[in-house]
């Protein structure tokens, strides 16, 4: 497993993100694909038998990691692509992937911290298997390719819809405030996200979302978000250093 880290803290323009796509599909060793071949007819049939969806979507994969730590103005994104079922079965997997020296994954995702008319902070507790989280997700080709910096503020703007039921002409600002990197080297913009909707208007349109992959809202307020924020696991313990350079 990987040491979460900052890859890039700023504030940005998501628009502004430098966006490179390249021929590159990540491929494991044959030795690998055979045991990943094991681990995700597993998960398939764990999915199936508790009614959950899954699929082996096509991901967007991160190329330059090691190059945004020397960015200091805004992110820049080299894009190749990943299957999901490389990215489902790291954790079970995670010493034999370093066992064979493969390349990290480095999955791209979107994250947003997201804050009522009223000041409240959004969550979501998965469905899946009951944990809170920031609202975003995976970034599939399959689902919105991503060619520019606009792209990966339309990419949040699709989760936050499908997750909350909030439309994006009901969001007015959404700004840019760093880049983490997780311990399964899933590589995160984050982005922080003012609604148009007090707290319980989202509630209301929550309950009419098009998708099931969260459970319940949790809300937080601004008083106990930092302490809120470290208490989570992962990357997401990073944020409030993100959000004190965004406060600068």
């Amino acid at each position: 497993m990987f040491t979460p880290a900052i890859l890039h803290r700023s504030q940005f323009q998501l628009s502004d993100v430098l966006i490179s796509v390249l021929e590159d599909e990540w491929t494991p060793s044959t030795s690998y694909e055979a045991l990943v071949h094991d681990a995700w007819q597993e998960r398939v049939r764990e999915a199936t038998g508790s009614g959950q969806r899954i699929w082996d979507g096509r991901f967007y994969r991160v190329t330059n990691v090691s190059d945004m730590k020397c960015d200091s103005t805004f992110p820049r994104l080299c894009l190749g692509t990943i299957l999901y079922r490389y990215i489902a079965t790291f954790r079970a997997l995670h010493e034999y992937h370093a066992r064979e020296g493969l390349e990290p994954l480095n999955h791209l995702s979107t994250a947003g911290l997201i804050c009522t008319r009223d000041g409240q902070f959004l969550f979501g507790r998965r469905s899946r298997d009951g944990t809170i989280d920031l609202i975003g997700g995976g970034a599939q080709s399959d689902e919105l390719a991503i060619g520019c910096g606009s792209d990966i503020e339309a990419t949040l703007r699709k989760e936050i819809f499908e997750e909350l039921g909030v439309r994006s002409t009901q969001i007015p600002d959404v700004r840019g405030m760093g880049v983490l990197l997780s311990t399964t080297s899933n590589v995160l913009v984050v982005a922080a996200v003012d609604l148009a909707l007090s707290t319980d208007e989202v509630a209301a349109q929550f309950a009419d979302r098009s998708d099931d992959e969260m459970s319940e809202l949790v809300t937080v307020n601004e008083n106990d978000l930092s302490a809120f924020l470290r208490g989570m696991t992962d990357c997401r313990t990073l944020i409030p250093e993100l959000m004190q350079c965004s406060r600068s």
